[in-house]
């Protein structure tokens, strides 16, 4: 009997869920946690695995271009520079054409980092911010095929607890509230701190390599020349993460943040 009603409960699930995909095209999906109960995994394993077909189905193909000028300096694009100028002195080790040998030797840079656009398409949203979740393995899966992205992910009528009951079978109000307000904060924060929010602007000496910086810096200072100014742009798991910035108790990069830096690489010595 136990096993009947699980049944009948995800097939209504399943049905929510299909219903609201005829509708709507661009509905949004997740997961549900796992329960200890063996029979609901089982039935749940069947929804998941029915509403992913579905969404491979209906999932409109955008794949997004890189801008003109930009270079993505991993697999990901999580860490993207442009060349702004290129103005090397007389003095300067490096040579044209070939890149600096920094190993043991101290960079000094002058910086003016500010706050970015949070572009992500579904594969940042898995990489930046379900992890911290609490989901179930399925979810990054899903969240592809259902191609969960920033805009997706922080709209209140497609995200909604509505949704996260019915379509994703999450039925602990505390959950819900929870993995709804998650996505709510990454709009709050950007209310907050807008794209172009200048946070900080300085110079700073450092050894490449020695986790003295953001792994983005580590990667950029790799490329550039004594005398160059770049602008790179680097998503948060190439920056501040999920904690964001802090000083002095004052957020100065929230959580989840995509960052940008002007730099120019002053002196190698």
């Amino acid at each position: 009997r136990m096993r009947g009603t699980t049944s009948l409960n995800a097939l209504a699930g399943c049905f929510v869920i299909l219903c609201c995909m005829a509708a709507d095209h661009s509905l949004v999906g997740a997961f549900s946690p796992s329960s200890n109960n063996i029979s609901t995994r089982r039935f749940q394993r069947q929804h998941h695995q029915t509403s992913l077909a579905a969404a491979k189905k209906l999932k409109d193909v955008d794949i997004s271009q890189e801008v003109e000028g930009w270079t993505s300096l991993t697999d990901d694009g999580g860490v993207k520079l442009k060349v702004i100028s290129t103005s090397s002195p007389s003095s300067s080790p490096d040579v044209e054409g070939e890149k600096l040998n920094l190993k043991g030797k101290d960079v000094t840079v002058e910086y003016i980092g500010s706050i970015a656009a949070r572009n992500w398409n579904a594969q940042d949203v898995i990489d930046c911010w379900l992890p911290d979740q609490g989901l179930t393995s399925l979810a990054p899966e899903l969240f592809e095929a259902f191609d969960i992205d920033y805009k997706r992910l922080t709209n209140p009528n497609k995200f909604s607890i509505k949704f996260i009951k019915e379509g994703l079978g999450i039925l602990k109000d505390a959950k819900q509230s929870t993995l709804f307000e998650a996505a709510q904060d990454l709009k709050r924060s950007e209310e907050s701190h807008g794209e172009g929010t200048v946070f900080d602007k300085n110079q700073f000496t450092f050894r490449p390599g020695k986790g003295q910086v953001i792994q983005a810096f580590d990667l950029v200072i790799k490329e550039m020349k004594v005398g160059q100014t770049v602008s790179v742009v680097a998503r948060s798991d190439f920056a501040y993460g999920s904690k964001g910035l802090r000083v002095g108790g004052k957020v100065l990069v929230p959580p989840y943040a995509t960052v940008q830096y002007d730099v120019t690489l002053v002196e190698v010595k």
